[in-house]
């Protein structure tokens, strides 16, 4: 594995996360398709997102939790 020269704002977002949390992120084509994994996943409250994009049509959203 390569290390880049610019950092991302993932990696970012990484380097400032405390150690006891951890971000699950949910893709999908349509938004409420992303919410809805994040449900079946057992996020209690998917509107309550730390993190969202659309990039090239596809939904990311992302949950800071404890680990």
């Amino acid at each position: 594995m390569t290390t880049s020269p610019v950092k991302s704002l993932l990696d970012e977002q990484i380097d400032e996360l405390p150690a006891d949390r951890m971000i699950l992120a949910f893709t999908h084509t349509k938004w409420l398709g992303a919410l809805s994994l994040a449900h079946d996943a057992g996020i209690p409250n998917v509107h309550a997102w730390s993190g969202r994009a659309c990039l090239c049509g596809e939904w990311t959203v992302a949950y800071e939790v404890k680990a």
